[in-house]
């Protein structure tokens, strides 16, 4: 295994620790512990995932770095051609969102497709 895959996963069994310690041991305020516990598992588990996927062999070649740039080079421009249709809803009276919500839908168009877009050129095998 190698040594980063291990301290990824020492993190990530430490900060679970920390907030189960922190959801034991401050009774009203269980934000902090249950931040930390759900941010100590998205990080073991994407360490155990890396290290099974990938074990000892490069996790990224010059392909993979390519179709990562043009994902979210797409990813940018979906994410600006929605908060501009966002931008004519709302001066045209068509839909009223609140700031909040605004932002909220903005960060989610944006961290999907980024997905969408890698996963789609990573399906297909290069970009041209």
């Amino acid at each position: 295994m190698k040594p980063k895959n291990i301290y990824r996963i020492i993190i990530g069994v430490l900060i679970v620790i920390s907030g189960i310690v922190s959801i034991l041991l401050i009774p009203g305020e269980s934000n902090l512990g249950t931040m930390l516990l759900a941010g100590g598992l998205a990080f073991l588990i994407t360490s155990i995932a890396n290290h099974r996927k990938y074990g000892d062999d490069p996790e990224s070649d010059e392909r993979s770095k390519k179709i990562g740039a043009y994902g979210l080079s797409y990813a940018w421009l979906t994410g600006i051609l929605f908060m501009f249709g966002l931008f004519w809803l709302d001066s045209l009276n068509v839909l009223r969102l609140s700031v909040q919500n605004a932002l909220v839908s903005s960060i989610l168009v944006l961290a999907l497709s980024a997905v969408i877009y890698q996963a789609i050129l990573f399906r297909k095998g290069d970009v041209d």
